[in-house]
């Protein structure tokens, strides 16, 4: 059932988004807006054939008031798309001169025609459930109506700002209007919502200061001076945090879905900023990148077990590790996990967001303790246009990762089973540089999926080892001589091993 209602949650965002979208398009009428849109319309349709499909799926369950409710989607798409017969003809630029579509009408066409029908299905679907609690329906509901009236902060605010209209006293009181109703739907979802709910609106919403800023000055009768596009791509980071939330509300339905565990935000030190902008991928940007990119970020503690996201979600926001080790897994027909990898210090999670807004073709969990600096996946892209060094520098952190994925994998494929546990042992060895101990970073279990094999057949590898001199108990492994883990060396590891030079290596002439 959670199935459906994140598909209508994605469905609702995507029809936000689009409507955003299209006034930054009739306002700008450029290469960037345009690309915005036509991405916009393609996820929009990708998702009402998505939803229309779902009955036809197995194992779907709707009971029979669900049913009905679902059944009325039909006729509101088609409704909509009849009225909004543009969106089939707009295909360049200069289409958009032969539209009938006046920037004014968007934002009523978007918001009476096809959102607020989908957002009643989406709360009767909930409602209609019977495991689900109505004071947390109650809640939800006003959180998303206080979400909606965001996505219509960002469509009005692009008119305004493109076309003077805040200094018409009837509009920019149709602005603090909005601004008031979106106050009252946040204070009725937090004494409405469930501790749970709480925590996962605090553990997730952070205010952007810009957009305050622009209130405030409303509020002081200034017209503010911002430029459309700006204003697009702000609060359209803003609405992807609250769709974040949303989607995490739905999946607390079910709480088997979902683990609340201790996340807290901190605040970025100097020390953080230093480590940050040492990672390859962060090195010798311009100052108004990093200003960019850390003014829309934010950096969190994670707890051993937390969820970041799951296989199938929007891929909304971009993770960099500063410290712990994250799960990349695969959940499997028969219910266990297939770990793809392991990610540490410096790494990027999920890579494919950065060129494309996709969804997650895996999960990912914290395995251990973790702190990890997350942005928009959306303003990376838009920086990635701007500044070349960035460019670049994502484009060289990717060829790298994804060698060392296939490294993995051809590991994986082509070494036994003693093989590829000798072969880990010395790449954590190397890694942690300390003399005869080798700690395990993670659970065995998970370092046994990770090359590809059971729990107990890394156990029976392991032992194999005992009679070269090396002793394990629970995460720590000694080792009288680490020359005995060389055979299982290869040119990877040899690169970056530090005791090659200290006796007759294979590999030191290729080293350097």
């Amino acid at each position: 059932m959670n199935q459906l209602l994140i598909l209508l949650c994605r469905s609702i965002h995507a029809f936000q988004k689009e409507r955003g979208s299209l006034c930054l398009f009739l306002s700008t009428k450029d290469d960037y807006s345009f690309n915005k849109l036509i991405h916009a319309f393609k996820n929009s349709d990708l998702l009402i054939k998505e939803i229309l499909d779902y009955d036809s799926l197995k194992n779907t369950k709707l009971n029979s008031e669900q049913k009905k409710s679902y059944k009325k989607l039909a006729n509101i798409y088609s409704g909509f798309l009849s009225k909004a017969a543009f969106r089939d003809k707009i295909t360049s630029i200069a289409d958009i001169d032969h539209c009938d579509i006046d920037i004014f009408e968007v934002t009523p066409l978007y918001t009476h025609c096809i959102i607020i029908h989908l957002t009643y299905v989406l709360i009767e679907l909930a409602l209609f459930d019977t495991k689900n609690t109505p004071s947390d329906i109650s809640a939800f509901s006003n959180f998303i109506n206080w979400k909606e009236r965001i996505g219509r902060e960002r469509a009005l605010g692009i008119v305004g700002f493109a076309l003077n209209e805040f200094s018409s006293e009837q509009f920019s009181r149709d602005f603090k209007l909005l601004l008031s109703e979106q106050s009252i739907n946040e204070r009725s979802f937090l004494a409405l919502a469930s501790l749970q709910q709480k925590q996962i609106f605090t553990n997730s919403f952070i205010k952007n200061i810009e957009i305050e800023d622009v209130h405030q000055k409303m509020e002081a009768g200034e017209i503010p001076k911002v430029n459309a596009k700006n204003w697009f791509q702000l609060v359209t980071a803003k609405m992807e945090m609250m769709h974040d939330i949303e989607l995490t509300l739905i999946k607390q339905f079910d709480n088997k879905k979902i683990v609340i565990t201790n996340t807290y935000q901190t605040a970025m030190s100097d020390d953080d900023r230093r480590l940050i902008l040492d990672f390859p991928i962060f090195r010798n940007l311009s100052e108004e990148t990093t200003h960019e990119l850390f003014k829309l970020s934010n950096i969190k503690t994670y707890k051993k077990g937390s969820l970041l996201f799951l296989q199938g979600e929007q891929a909304s926001r971009i993770y960099v590790i500063l410290s712990g080790w994250i799960k990349i897994f695969k959940s499997t027909p028969d219910g266990n996990e297939s770990v793809e990898q392991m990610l540490s210090t410096g790494n990027m999670l999920i890579e494919s967001s950065i060129f494309s807004s996709e969804k997650y073709y895996s999960s990912s969990q914290v395995s251990n303790d973790a702190k990890l600096l997350s942005f928009p996946a959306s303003i990376y892209r838009n920086l990635l246009t701007k500044d070349l060094a960035l460019t670049l520098n994502s484009l060289k952190y990717l060829s790298q990762h994804s060698r060392s994925y296939l490294d993995q994998i051809d590991n994986n494929r082509l070494k036994s089973s003693k093989e590829r546990v000798g072969w880990f042992l010395l790449k954590q060895f190397i890694e942690q540089k300390n003399p005869n101990t080798i700690l395990l970073p993670y659970d065995k279990t998970i370092i046994a999926s990770l090359l590809d094999m059971k729990p107990e057949t890394f156990s029976r590898s392991l032992r194999s080892f005992k009679n070269s001199g090396l002793s394990s108990e629970k995460h720590q492994i000694q080792i009288k001589d680490i020359k005995l883990l060389c055979k299982y060396c290869d040119t990877s590891l040899a690169t970056h091993c530090h005791f090659k030079d200290n006796h007759d290596c294979k590999f030191k002439k290729k080293s350097h």
